[in-house]
């Protein structure tokens, strides 16, 4: 199964503290229940940048689902480490960034469906949490469209906004469709300032 992205949010109590998942339904009109295989995440709660693999950061701490939500504590790693982590460290004390994306491989996922048999988007059941990452603008069809514009090549995108190919039910195949053509529109929107 491929490897999807979604969005979240930080604390506004503790700007360490970061709402990494819940059950809202989201831009691309899906809805994640928070029923999370934790254990091998656990094991190596590695926070990234912007879902790069070669850009650690620090750790993720105390992640569980509390009220219904994933959360967990962004550890950076130590001041002096980096001036890259120092600057990304000031940048969410001052709540400049405040986006974090997680990255999970759906264990068990439903179509969700309207009454005309459209295509909603997915329910993911249950998900393996692979990766967190803090992020400046969140994995979605918006930020997609905006990174393909500032020049991002398509295999790069593909990676870290899982789009991983075809899906072989036509009602998701006419979905994305339809999302190709509010993508182009997005491009349109954003105008000559990012090409």
């Amino acid at each position: 199964m491929q490897t999807v992205l979604k969005t979240g949010q930080q604390s506004s109590g503790d700007p360490f503290e970061f709402i990494l998942s819940t059950e809202d339904v989201d831009r691309a009109g899906d809805i994640v229940r928070q029923n999370w295989e934790l254990a091998a995440f656990n094991r190596n709660p590695i926070a990234l940048w912007a879902h790069d693999h070669e850009r650690p950061i620090g750790n993720w701490v105390n992640v569980g689902v509390k009220g219904g939500k994933l959360t967990g504590r962004l550890d950076f790693a130590e001041r002096g480490t980096s001036s890259f982590i120092d600057m990304l460290r000031g940048l969410v004390e001052q709540r400049i960034l405040r986006a974090v994306s997680v990255g999970f491989k759906p264990l068990a996922r439903e179509l969700r469906l309207d009454q005309n048999e459209r295509v909603l988007g997915y329910t993911f059941t249950k998900s393996e949490l692979l990766e967190g990452s803090l992020v400046s603008v969140p994995a979605n069809a918006n930020a997609l469209a905006l990174a393909k514009s500032l020049g991002g090549k398509e295999r790069d995108m593909k990676a870290v906004f899982a789009f991983d190919g075809p899906l072989a039910d036509p009602r998701v195949s006419e979905s994305r469709k339809r999302a190709n053509a509010a993508l182009k529109r997005a491009r349109a929107a954003l105008g000559s300032a990012y090409k």
